[in-house]
């Protein structure tokens, strides 16, 4: 079961998140509970002491002037439950960059928006997504290993891959994008990467496959991933990748 921690120092943005969660638990039958729903980051931290499990926490990045950030709080967080998934919730997509050079390794970003069906489906997504991966924690991750010189490679577990892009610089290379910021540039091709990746990749343009896990919502012709970056997608896939959000 997925324990869901929710911290957010808006009283109303809370009790919205609660709704809208104890919704989705319900109407798609999922395998999680609300543990833990405070304004105060201490709460957090002590019902986490206190408290062993699978957590996945839905955490604001900014609680105001003169309190700890979401960045601060996260990393505590991780101190007490280094398995923890923090998903960090904010209109702030600018600050998804200093989240990801801090060294917390987000889950995700969720934004806070007025559209409620579009805020409870990604409280859905991340849900679902958390109890995937905490489910075969115990398990070994799937890896792949990826060749980047004469007799020296790499090792990438799988469902942390973003996105894979074609290299225009490099004759017949791509470049691995990863959760953690990592780079891997490597000869290949990219029926060959989406064929060894599987069912859970989709090559939404000529030069880029996505981790279908990580596509939070499409605007236009761009896709947004829950790391806060943005990936073009060619006309003719937008059908495909609607079915996948």
């Amino acid at each position: 079961m997925v324990n869901i921690i929710m911290c957010d120092d808006d009283k109303f943005i809370l009790q919205l998140a609660i709704e809208k969660i104890k919704e989705q638990i319900s109407n798609n039958k999922l395998d999680a509970r609300l543990a833990c729903v405070s304004t105060d980051s201490n709460s957090v931290f002590k019902h986490l002491k206190n408290n062993a499990g699978a957590y996945l926490a839905f955490l604001d990045l900014d609680f105001g002037q003169g309190k700890l950030n979401g960045i601060d709080v996260a990393k505590q967080m991780k101190k007490i439950n280094p398995n923890i998934k923090i998903v960090f919730v904010t209109n702030h997509h600018e600050m998804a960059m200093q989240v990801l050079s801090c060294g917390v390794e987000p889950f995700g970003f969720l934004e806070k928006t007025t559209d409620l069906g579009r805020l409870s489906s990604g409280y859905r997504r991340y849900i679902q997504m958390a109890d995937s991966v905490l489910e075969g924690a115990s398990e070994e991750t799937e890896k792949i290993e990826l060749t980047i010189g004469i007799d020296e490679t790499v090792t990438v577990d799988k469902d942390q891959i973003l996105y894979i892009e074609s290299e225009k610089a490099v004759s017949h290379g791509v470049t691995y994008h990863t959760m953690d910021g990592s780079l891997v540039t490597v000869r290949d091709s990219m029926e060959h990467v989406l064929e060894t990746l599987g069912e859970a990749f989709i090559r939404v343009h000529r030069s880029i496959i996505a981790n279908k896990n990580y596509m939070v919502k499409l605007s236009g012709t761009m896709i947004h991933l829950s790391n806060g970056e943005e990936i073009p997608c060619s006309v003719r896939m937008r059908g495909e990748v609607k079915k996948c959000l």
